[in-house]
């Protein structure tokens, strides 16, 4: 065990407020000399590392925990945070180049355009005291890791030598928790906002919001919160899954925080994200799912034929008001140049795109300028019951864009997507239903939940409605959000907020919150079937309530859905049949084919052989969003009294062999993989990996399309001879239980702690995910006494 006493040598005497004053005006090099200076009593904060680079954080006050859990982001991932400080000041084409496409550049409008940075700096004398010591403390204690570094030789390798590394204000800090509020939002529509001109774009609308939600199809969760019902000690367990990408500034990374006698929380963070965004306390343990609300609405406006930046609002035309930009543009040579732009906006907020058929579109953010992500996390932090933990997302209604599953010491479980949405009144929010269920273009634009809402923009009846009790205008109130407590269990698998109870829908919800009563994907139903079932064989047994064991090996038994409905089905198809004469001519003996799916296991383990093979077929019948799978692969449509198991059973076919399409489809497959070289048996482990620097990690579960709760995949394109690299999926996996003795949990950092390849904590996870091997979240005192490595101690003047 190692121990280190550090000094802080970047001192402030001023309180916090001051000091959150003093930054936003002058950045951090601010003179220590006010009238109204007053000085704060030294500050102390301790981390104590374990095992696979854990902090373990321990301050006196909320300013020196922020310093703590700063300092310790800082050590390996400073990178990461850097980066996205250069993006939220609007200068990643001066830092970095104009980019691919001038990726760079339009980044750079998009960012002025949404008015980011101003927003943080008017924010931050408004701020609470609590915030603003927080804030004040994570600057300090980031641009002190940066300085004991000893110079930029020093840095993390992602940028070592880089002269961009920047030295942090408060505003830079909120102006970053700003971009991630609307990350799910505004901030997908940078490039779109960038590049809208009053000159019609070829690209068509529906393209357009394609492009938008592709951004974020990388982001999912599975997660469960069973209550005293579902358990076999009646105690609350939690199970989180959250699908995050395995690269960027959404990596996270675990800490434990602690000011005693205040609050005591561990769990994960992003980067530059104080406190703890999913993890537990004593007596409350939490995940998020990304909901499926819209943060957004978009508005259709017709344009004025004389005039393209005039549009019809109430039988009149309205003005659309423009704003000139600068960026700055580093080129090849190392000079600079700038390059101007005017941008445009509705009264709705920016425009994202002119049409050939006079119209032109524009949207409204329910995210934008959201100042309370952090202030709610941190009252979640320190919620004690249920009760203070919904009373977090009544106070501030600043979780962004996630649902919220959680439960407590007495055996509760509850559920509420408190993410920020629009209010729309009772009769426009019909009106929109009937077009998403009804019209071809409605439904096209919606893709049954996963798509967005495109609201006609010349009508006062799709403006947001103000109640006067939100944070900011037109958000539906607390109130009025979707949320469910249990004492059995609540879930979410990214579909909307209808069937999070199968016992107890949720309906009657504004559509702004996704769909009801309407068809689940297949890892909803693969979620719901493990959590009704009870069967000796099932993974909860005959009882069909959950141990930790139990509920780990929800995540282990990498069970699909699909195969557990249709494989053997497929298998007594295909059984005898030889060859198959395609479309294309080409005949294609499946025999082989129909023995390996006959000796598959169905699962989607490292060792599983054949479970790429059925994959690739069901890749045949992928119609994307929340069906994701056609209708004409299934004999039983979707009942919704029956949402769990339906739609099933593989579709008949009474015509010859060679016209059966799931045939054709099985042979078109075979003779896919044979194109790309990979044998029909190979074990998935050979095919789904990571790679950490040199070496070939394999990863086990699913994609969406094959109904796997342990969400790790390379994409949904067909299979390519190098196989299915992973790079989103599972992240922070912990399982959960409250004991008479305290939670105890068991977790993976799928990724590793470090974003550093060159850290010996850049790997050591995804070895024990790839193999299976669970390790213990350490929380008491005991735990992490026993298991320390180093200590670093730090003072704060």
């Amino acid at each position: 065990m190692k121990s280190v006493i550090k000094n802080n040598k970047y001192k402030t005497y001023l309180t916090p407020i001051a000091v959150a004053l003093t930054l936003s005006l002058a950045g951090c090099n601010g003179s220590d000399k006010d009238a109204n200076e007053a000085e704060v009593l030294p500050s102390t904060v301790k981390i104590e590392y374990t095992s696979f680079g854990v902090p373990h954080i321990t301050a006196s006050n909320y300013r020196a925990l922020g310093y703590g859990q700063a300092y310790a982001h800082a050590q390996d991932n400073m990178c990461t945070l850097a980066e996205q400080i250069i993006e939220v000041r609007a200068q990643r084409a001066i830092t970095f180049g104009a980019g691919d496409s001038n990726a760079n550049v339009n980044t750079d409008f998009g960012t002025l355009a949404l008015n980011i940075y101003k927003d943080a700096e008017n924010a931050v004398a408004g701020m609470t005291q609590e915030q603003a010591d927080l804030l004040t403390g994570y600057v300090e204690g980031f641009n002190q890791a940066v300085l004991d570094k000893g110079g930029a030789q020093n840095y993390p390798s992602p940028c070592r030598g880089a002269d961009w590394v920047p030295e942090l204000s408060i505003v830079d800090l909120h102006a970053y928790h700003l971009k991630l509020a609307m990350f799910a939002s505004g901030g997908a529509l940078t490039t779109q906002i960038a590049t809208a001109s009053p000159v019609p774009s070829s690209k068509s609308l529906q393209k357009m919001l394609q492009e938008v939600a592709s951004k974020n199809q990388d982001l999912g969760s599975n997660g469960w919160a069973l209550g005293r019902d579902k358990t076999e000690s009646g105690s609350g367990m939690l199970l989180s899954n959250p699908h995050f990408p395995w690269v960027g500034n959404l990596r996270f990374v675990e800490n434990h925080l602690q000011i005693p006698g205040e609050i005591n929380v561990t769990g994960v963070s992003f980067v530059g994200v104080p406190g703890v965004l999913i993890g537990f306390n004593e007596n409350i343990a939490w995940t998020h799912t990304v909901s499926q609300s819209k943060r957004f609405t978009t508005y259709k406006l017709t344009l004025d034929a004389e005039d393209p930046t005039r549009y019809l609002y109430e039988g009149e035309y309205l003005d659309m008001t423009s704003q000139e930009f600068t960026v700055s543009v580093k080129n090849g040579d190392g000079t600079s140049s700038e390059v101007l732009k005017t941008l445009y906006s509705s009264h709705y907020g920016p425009m994202i795109g002119w049409y050939p058929d006079g119209t032109a579109v524009s949207y409204r953010d329910a995210n934008a300028n959201n100042g309370n992500m952090v202030s709610q996390w941190l009252a979640m932090d320190r919620a004690k019951t249920i009760e203070e933990f919904e009373a977090a997302f009544e106070t501030y209604q600043g979780i962004p864009w996630v649902n919220t599953m959680a439960t407590d010491d007495k055996g509760n479980a509850f559920f509420i997507d408190g993410s920020r949405a629009p209010n729309l009144n009772s009769f426009a929010a019909i009106l929109v239903k009937d077009f998403v269920n009804n019209d071809p273009v409605g439904k096209a634009l919606w893709q049954g939940g996963r798509g967005q809402l495109v609201l006609d923009g010349s009508m006062s009846l799709f403006e947001w409605v103000d109640t006067g009790k939100t944070p900011i205008p037109g958000v539906v109130p607390f109130e009025r959000a979707p949320k469910l407590l249990r004492s059995d269990y609540v879930f979410n698998a990214n579909s909307s907020h209808w069937l999070n109870n199968v016992e107890e829908p949720l309906e009657g919800y504004s559509i702004v919150y996704g769909p009801e009563q309407t068809i689940r994907s297949p890892r909803t139903r693969m979620n719901a079937t493990m959590l009704q079932e009870k069967s000796a064989q099932g993974i909860s047994g005959a009882d069909g309530k959950f141990n930790l064991e139990e509920l780990k090996q929800v995540v282990m038994s990498q069970r699909g859905q699909l195969s557990e409905m249709i494989k053997d089905q497929l298998v007594d198809r295909c059984t005898g049949v030889g060859n198959i004469t395609l479309d294309s001519q080409d005949v294609v003996d499946i025999t082989a084919a129909c023995e390996v799916l006959a000796n598959w296991d169905g699962l989607y383990t490292n060792t599983s052989q054949g479970a790429h093979l059925f994959r690739e077929f069901l890749k045949v019948f992928d119609v994307g969003g929340e069906q994701v799978l056609s209708d004409s692969l299934f004999e039983l449509a979707f009942d919704v009294k029956k949402p769990v198991s339906t739609p099933s059973q593989l579709a008949k076919h009474t015509g010859s062999v060679t016209s059966d399409p799931v045939l054709q489809a099985l042979a078109s497959t075979v003779q896919h993989l044979a194109s790309v070289n990979i044998p029909l048996a190979a074990p998935l482990g050979a095919l789904q990996y990571h790679m950490k620097n040199d070496e070939k990690l394999a990863i086990p579960g699913g994609g969406t399309i094959d109904g796997v709760f342990n969400i790790n995949t390379g994409g949904s394109a067909k299979v390519k001879s190098y196989g299915y690299p992973v790079f989103h999926g599972a992240s922070w996996l912990m399982a959960l239980e409250f004991t008479a003795d305290g939670p105890k949990a068991d977790a993976f950092l799928t990724y590793g702690q470090s974003h550093d390849p060159e850290s010996e904590h850049f790997a050591d996870q995804t070895r024990l995910f790839s193999k299976g091997e669970w390790r213990p979240v350490l929380f008491t005192e005991q735990q992490i006494k026993d298991d320390l490595v180093e200590t670093i101690e730090l003072t704060l003047k």
